[in-house]
């Protein structure tokens, strides 16, 4: 099984506001720019730092891709840690969540024949 670290997203309550800190404050550059979503230059390739309002304000979720999901989720069921059905998510991909053990958001997807090709595990 393949795994990797895919992104990082903050819930924001205003896109504006909070596009204007990071680019000001820790001089990021801004790769995509729409309404409810920013996504940041990270400075590591293929590692996003997003923020949105498709998550509460103060939720941050980290989200990894594999190339085997139903790996993860033997995994999460032989460990006994619960989690949420898969289901179909942006950019064509399967997607499971769970919480570590410190209460962290974790997001595991798994590209599809319908994701772009820089999804590639």
């Amino acid at each position: 099984m393949k795994i990797r670290l895919h992104e990082i997203e903050l819930g924001t309550s205003d896109p504006a506001k909070s596009k204007s800190f990071y680019n000001a404050i820790l001089g990021l550059k801004t790769s995509v720019d729409q309404a409810a979503l920013n996504v940041f230059q990270s400075g590591v390739g293929g590692i996003d730092f997003n923020t949105s309002t498709h998550l509460s304000p103060n939720t941050a979720v980290v989200s990894f891709l594999t190339d085997n999901l139903p790996e993860v989720i033997e995994r999460l069921s032989a460990n006994g840690i619960n989690f949420s059905e898969p289901k179909k998510s942006h950019l064509g991909m399967t997607s499971i969540e769970f919480s570590d053990p410190d209460g962290h958001l974790i997001r595991v997807n798994q590209p599809t024949e319908d994701s772009p090709t820089w999804l590639k595990v």
